[in-house]
């Protein structure tokens, strides 16, 4: 264990073999660091926090703060984070609201600078949040997900697994499983192919999830329809895990982004009196 001079360590904290603090540091009682923590210089460990072993926190990151709520009780829960995250700096991660809850970080999560976790937040393992992504109260990250640079995600939405949320984007529903959103408009763009061929998903797999995304964004089902499609069509793989998904949920579901069916350009030329009105206009 190595803990820099200058470092404030309550004797209250509990520290495994191999945790080092940096200079200017701050660990306050109650908390719980694995073997082989880093605390880097400037960082804060709040009353409240347990982590496991190899977890990074960088400089200037706040981990276990006050949840941000007009209606904070006295007493608030706590922060519960697994192996193998890297939280770079600024990065802020809020406890839960109530007695007996947890904001939950799983592991193996690389989460960069200015992130910023809500109060109750539930993120899974092997995930990546980029630069200044912002997730409210309440939401929820599935395993390998993946959240761009500056994507503000509305409190209780769901981010399913392997979905991709391309930057800047405004996430007010659920992005269902493996899908791909567009930065710009917040729509489901197709599905992450890439990503489930990184992750070992077979060409069976992926060709399952083509179909299915037909069914649930093609076919103009109502919804019921489509979940029992989706029931009936599909018994293994993936797709499992999609239906369930979209069985769930409180706040509806991303739609499909598409241009309408055979665009044109069509150019009109002004007669007499409509180009005299604009010549006068100027």
């Amino acid at each position: 264990m190595s803990i820099h001079p200058l470092a404030v360590v309550s004797p209250q904290a509990r520290l495994g073999a191999g945790v080092k603090i940096g200079a200017f540091a701050t660990v306050e009682a109650d908390v719980e660091l694995g073997d082989f923590c880093t605390v880097a210089s400037g960082a804060v460990v709040k009353s409240g926090v347990t982590a496991g072993c190899h977890n990074e926190f960088a400089e200037h990151s706040v981990v276990g703060g006050a949840p941000q709520h007009a209606a904070r009780p006295e007493q608030v829960g706590r922060v519960v984070i697994g192996d193998h995250n890297v939280f770079r700096e600024y990065v802020t991660i809020h406890k839960a609201l109530k007695p007996g809850t947890a904001t939950v970080v799983g592991s193996h999560n690389y989460i960069m600078a200015g992130a910023h976790f809500a109060h109750d937040v539930t993120v899974g393992s092997n995930c990546i949040c980029a630069n200044n992504a912002l997730l409210g109260g309440h939401v929820t990250i599935e395993d390998r997900a993946f959240v761009s640079g500056a994507v503000a995600v509305h409190q209780f939405c769901r981010i399913g697994r392997l979905a991709m949320v391309g930057g800047h984007a405004r996430v007010v529903q659920d992005v269902p499983p493996y899908m791909l959103i567009d930065g710009q408009t917040g729509c489901v763009v197709g599905l992450n192919v890439v990503g489930l061929r990184r992750s070992g998903h077979s060409a069976d797999d992926i060709a399952d999830l083509k179909a299915a995304y037909r069914v649930i964004y093609r076919r103009g089902l109502p919804w019921r329809d489509v979940l029992d499609a989706l029931r009936q069509e599909f018994t293994q793989g993936p797709v499992l895990h999609l239906r369930d998904f979209l069985s769930g949920g409180s706040r509806g579901f991303a739609q499909e982004r598409r241009a309408p069916p055979g665009p044109t350009l069509k150019l009109r030329i002004p007669d007499e009196e409509t180009a005299d009105i604009r010549s006068k206009a100027g």
